[in-house]
Formats: structure tokens, C-alpha cells, sequence
């Protein structure tokens, strides 16, 4: 069982550097040091940003690669950033979060588990306003939602279903050919990333685990191709699409019946059933069109595209030791 595991901290980002730079002296400030850092970025449409990387003093920031890409979004951006990694565990840190000083050394102690391919923890969102922690959170429930929570949850460390983008690692070696999937559309952050790869290595036999103690500081910054609380069509059909893609891929027919059954009588905002047009039209009258509209196209468009996810995913994982 190795236990010196060689770590890659991939930080990708466009747009944001008073918080990437915020975020890459948390990473050079952690007990364990990585050794390898790799910051992806868009020299031809962030200018600002690749100026003030070439300018960075080496000496200050050992092992940084500077991995350039031409592609728009957050899928390429780390399928940049893994091949450039050349190490054991590939950590991927959003630029607007800061690790704790004992962040590292908390998620690796998991990989001593050879049967683990994921290791995630939890982000305290600032401004960090009263909240109800949660006992629960990185689990499909009983009709078939991803119920995140990561942000809010205590407890110790356990098996999930899902962890969040913004703070994970992963092992190299569980990956196989296994990558960030480039069809999930979105101009910016492709919603679900996170998520279908986390499904995919649930679906060969990996464990993924949530520790909570495991902490960043995330400063969500401004999202460059959609507001966070502005729901439009194009927004809702790319959420709606790519979530139940990713959701009916592997979906038993009983759990994708309860997710159709759910998505129509409930649904979310960004895909309205029953009762969130009830909501919308007493909440946000004026986006409600668009959230239908958008929403359920999204969802057969998503429901089309489910077989193709299945029969053609992103790459085949490695097995996991129990079942080579």
C-alpha cells in the first residue's frame, strides 16, 4: 500500500485573478506541498491574467506549470490540466477557493484505500451567512437527485455518490482513460461536470469518499457566461440537459421512472414540474416561460442523449483491486 503519494493541484481560471492569486499562496501555504502545480488558463481572451503568470517570480512558486488552452470552458480547461499532471493524486481546486493549511494531508490519508478513486471535501462560502449544517449531502436520493449540500455539511468521513468540483481529488491510476466529458454543454462552467465523472467511476466498483474536515474557503465569484440567479432558456436547458444525461445514463428503469415522475409533479427551477411553475409564478413570473421552455427541452434533449452517454462515455476507468 503506498502512502507517499506524489500530488498535481490543477487550478484552472479565466478571468478571476485577484482571487487566483488569493488561491495559489493558499496552495503554496499548505503543510503538504505538492509537486506539481498546474494553472490553465486563456492567454488569447484573458490577457491580464497570462501577463501576470509570465511575470510570477519562480522562486516563490516551485514545480507551477503554466498550461495554456485555446478551447472555451471548464471541460477542457482541466483535461488540459490532467494531461499535463504527471503525478499519483490530481487535486482540483476552483482559482476562487482557499485551502486550509491541513486541506492536503486530510484528503490524501483516504487514498491509502486502494478501492477509493475520489476524495472530496467540504467548502465554507463567504460571505458565510447563518446556515443549517447537514448530516447528508454527495447522495442520489429516492428520486434519483444528486442532493450536493457539501457546502453545509459536518460529521465524519463517508461513501457518497457525488462530490463537488470546487474541491476534490482524484487517483490517477483509477482514471484509466476515464476524462471530463466535452459534449456537456455550457459556455462557461459546464454544468454537472463534476458529477457524470464521479457516476462513471461509481459505475465500474470505485468508492468515492466525503470528508468534511477537509475544508476550503470558496469565494464564488461571477459566473462569465451565466448569472447565478438569473434563470434564461439557454441557462435552463443546458443544466436540464446535461443533469439528466447524466442522471439516465446509468439510472436503473425504477429510479429513472421516479426521477420522470419527480421531474413532473415537482422539477426545479431550472426545469419546472407542478409545483415549481406554482412557485415561479408567484416568485419570478417573468423568467417562468423561459424556465419551462428552456427546462423541457432540456430534458428530452437530455433524455436523447442519455444512450449515447451509456454506450459511449468518456473514457473506461481502470478497475478497482476488488474486481481485477
Amino acid at each position: 500500500m503506498k502512502t507517499n503519494f506524489t500530488v498535481t493541484v490543477i487550478i484552472p481560471t479565466f478571468k478571476r485573478l485577484d482571487m487566483l492569486s488569493k488561491a495559489l499562496a493558499g496552495v503554496y501555504s499548505i503543510r503538504k506541498k505538492p509537486e506539481q502545480v498546474v494553472v490553465v488558463y486563456r492567454p488569447e481572451d484573458d490577457k491580464e491574467t497570462a501577463k501576470w503568470l509570465q511575470n510570477l517570480n519562480s522562486s516563490l512558486y516551485p514545480n507551477l506549470i503554466l498550461q495554456s488552452v485555446f478551447v472555451p470552458g471548464q471541460v477542457a480547461a482541466m483535461n488540459a490540466g490532467l494531461k499535463a499532471s504527471t503525478n499519483d493524486i490530481v487535486v482540483i481546486l476552483d482559482d476562487d477557493a482557499i485551502p486550509k493549511p491541513d486541506w492536503l494531508d486530510i484528503i490524501l490519508e483516504h487514498f491509502e484505500n486502494p478501492e477509493v478513486a475520489a476524495v472530496g471535501g467540504r467548502d465554507i462560502v463567504h460571505p458565510h451567512p447563518q446556515v443549517k449544517e447537514q448530516i447528508k449531502a454527495g447522495y442520489i436520493d429516492y428520486w434519483g437527485n444528486i442532493i450536493g449540500n457539501h457546502h453545509l455539511v459536518v460529521g465524519p468521513a463517508r461513501e457518497v455518490d457525488a462530490l463537488k468540483g470546487c474541491n476534490w481529488a482524484l487517483r490517477r491510476s483509477a482514471l484509466g482513460t476515464l476524462h471530463f466529458d466535452e459534449r456537456l454543454l455550457g459556455k462557461g462552467a459546464q454544468p454537472g461536470n463534476d458529477y457524470w465523472l464521479c457516476l462513471n467511476l461509481r459505475h465500474f466498483g470505485w468508492k468515492i469518499i466525503l470528508e468534511p474536515s477537509a475544508i476550503v474557503d470558496h469565494y464564488p465569484a461571477v459566473r462569465l457566461d451565466h448569472a447565478r440567479d438569473v434563470w434564461s432558456k439557454s441557462k435552463c436547458f443546458e443544466q436540464t440537459r446535461n443533469e439528466v444525461a447524466g442522471r439516465l445514463a446509468f439510472y436503473p428503469w425504477h429510479l429513472k421512472l421516479r426521477f420522470i415522475l419527480f421531474h413532473i409533479f415537482m422539477g426545479h427551477r431550472n426545469c419546472p414540474g407542478i409545483y415549481f411553475i406554482v412557485h415561479s409564478l408567484i416568485k419570478r413570473p417573468k423568467s417562468l416561460i423561459a424556465q419551462f421552455t428552456g427546462g423541457w427541452a432540456g430534458f428530452f434533449a437530455g433524455w436523447r442523449a442519455a444512450k449515447e452517454f451509456r454506450e459511449n462515455p468518456p473514457g473506461i476507468p481502470a478497475l478497482p483491486p476488488a474486481k481485477k
